[in-house]
Formats: C-alpha cells, structure tokens, sequence
C-alpha cells in the first residue's frame, strides 16, 4: 500500500483507491492438520473501488450507490464502535463518498476491498495508527481468506496460510510480483452471483468433508509447480497448475454452486479457451466470473477475439456478459492524503 502525501501537514482529506483480487483456489479445506482453508491469489488493474473521507460539520453521513448504503452504514458504525476512543471528539464527525466500485459478487473481492478502504481513509483521517490486519479485524474481513488484506497492502501474487486455532486473520506466506508481461482474460456475466453472506456460509457448512488426499495434492502443486512457475516465469506450467487446483476445488463445491463454474455462459467459453490449447483456466472465488492466464498482450488479445466470434456463432440467448483483458496490480491500495474537499 503506497500513500501520496498532499503539500500542507494538516490532513481533512483522504482517498483510498484498492484493487480488485482473484482468489485462485483454497490449500486446506480438510483441517486435519489444525489449520483450514489457506488461499491463493493476486491483485488486478481492471476494476478498483476508491472511497474518499473528509471531516463534515454534521453528523457522519455517506454518499454511496444506493445498494450499498446499508453496508456503508454498517462499516461506518463498526469502525467507530472500536475505534471512537482514539478519535477527539470535536473531529467525530465525517463524510464518506463511494466514487468507484467493484462489481459486487462476481468473485473480485468486492466486500473486503470496500471495508478496508472505508477503514484506511477513516483511520488515516482520524490519524489513528491501525495496519491493515487490525482494520480487517475490526469491520470482520479476513474470516476465512487474506488474499483481499494482503492484495490491498501490496498488490501482487500471494499465498496466505489459513486460520489455526488461535489466528485472527491469515498470515501471508508467499508474496510475489507477478511477471509483468503475462495478461489474464476476464470473462464476467452479470445474470449470475457468486455465493456470499449468509449463503456462502451456509454452503461451506453443507459441503462434505474436503478428502486429505486432494489438500496434499494442491499444496504440492502450489509449492512444487505454481510458485515455481511464476519464479522462473512458465506461463505453461504455471497455467497448467492453476488448472489442476481448480478442477480439484471447483468439482468439490459443485454441489453448491451448480457445477464446476456457476456460470453456464462463462463454463461454455472456459471450456472452448481449453480446446484451443490455453492453459490457466479458472474461476475467481464463487465465481461467476472466470479468467484464462495467457503469456503477454497479443495472445490476450487473440483468445478475446476468438471468444467473442464464438459468442456471436454458438449463444442463442442475450446475455449480459463482457470479455476484457487485464494485468496484475502490483501496488496494492493507494492512499492519497492532502486539504480539500471530495470532487
């Protein structure tokens, strides 16, 4: 996470743009061993949410889509009920703006990435000394993945170690800066929504046991040929790895979301990017939207074509659906600090 101080000392005003994220796969839903879940992933450039804060002479107020000015409400009331004692009280009052948002249940983090950027301007703004971790705690992220803490803090490929009986939120284990020349393909379709709240919750509780041997075989993946991989710069064997882990966790939550991918429309194109000899194929996190890694822009540009012209011969039914190209984030969230008034 990288802040850009403005001129004058006296902070009133303060922005907080986070990337997105891809959650690439779980390491350990077993649990055997005292630790469960455990998750891959990376920050992207494609779509970011950025809140700005400045102190307001009324009560705190928002200013926000209304979808998610209850979510709004609730993080602003979560935030000062643990941290209102390190605020005077003459500066309690705030305003929040909502500029940009990531779109909402389509596996890029939205949620985690708006609380720890509400949390990160407010705390930057009451001039309260709280890392990431502790905002994350504060407004209950980090429940089961770090990817969403760790991609704000500092962008880039990240590996996190799960939660043990006594973690608060999971360490990171691995942070890499993903190669600059490789692009992702982005398939996103908006009649579908990837699990979350209290239906997400509800899924991992119905889910049979995650079998010990399948959590062996994506951790020796992920040590022995992802991280490899990406070291040495393979998209080929990083692709084929990334594809391995998600056949293993997709067809165990299949039973909860539908199938190997939630989306039937981003199925169809995963599955014609796979015939056309592309590796990395995955879902992020419930999905629905689906990603191909790919080594540079040509090829990324290649494969969006070929999809789109497959769409336009093969897909009877309108859908609200969008193939782009993006790359990896490798910054993490940025805060700008400065005097002014939100614009």
């Amino acid at each position: 996470m990288s802040t850009l101080q403005g001129k004058s000392q006296l902070t009133n005003f303060v922005r907080v743009s986070a990337p997105a994220r891809l959650h690439l796969g779980f390491l350990d839903l077993n649990g055997a061993t005292g630790r469960r879940f455990g998750s891959i992933g990376m920050a992207i450039d494609s779509h970011q949410t950025i809140v700005e804060a400045h102190y307001s002479e009324s009560e705190a107020s928002h200013d926000a889509p209304k979808h998610i000015q209850k979510k709004l409400k609730q993080l602003i009331d979560a935030f000062f009920s643990v941290f209102s004692k390190q605020i005077p009280l003459p500066k309690k009052h705030c305003k929040l703006v909502v500029k940009k948002l990531i779109p909402e249940h389509a596996g890029l983090g939205s949620g985690t990435q708006l609380a720890l950027a509400v949390g990160t301007a407010l705390c930057r703004l009451y001039n309260i000394n709280a890392g990431t971790h502790d905002i994350a705690t504060a407004l209950d992220r980090g429940l089961r993945s770090g990817i969403g803490i760790a991609t704000f803090n500092q962008g880039g490929f990240v590996v996190d170690g799960g939660l043990g009986s006594s973690s608060v939120t999971p360490p990171l284990l691995a942070h890499y800066t993903y190669p600059e020349e490789w692009r992702i393909v982005l398939i996103m379709e908006s009649h579908s929504k990837g699990l979350h709240g209290t239906e997400e919750s509800k899924a991992f509780k119905s889910l049979a046991p995650f079998p010990i041997s399948q959590s062996h075989a994506i951790c020796h993946l992920t040590l022995m040929k992802l991280l490899p991989a990406l070291v040495e710069k393979n998209i080929d064997a990083f692709g084929q790895a990334i594809t391995d882990i998600q056949h293993l966790i997709g067809d165990h939550f299949s039973t909860v979301q539908g199938g190997r991918y939630t989306s039937d429309y981003v199925a169809t194109l995963l599955k014609y990017a796979s015939k056309l000899g592309y590796s990395g194929i995955a879902q992020t996190s419930w999905g629905p939207t689906g990603c191909v890694f790919v080594r540079n822009e040509e090829a990324a540009a290649l494969l969006i074509g070929k999809l789109n012209d497959f769409v336009k011969q093969h897909f009877k039914l309108e859908t609200d659906y969008s193939i782009l190209m993006t790359k990896a984030n490798s910054t993490g969230a940025i805060v700008e600090l400065g005097v002014g008034q939100t614009r």
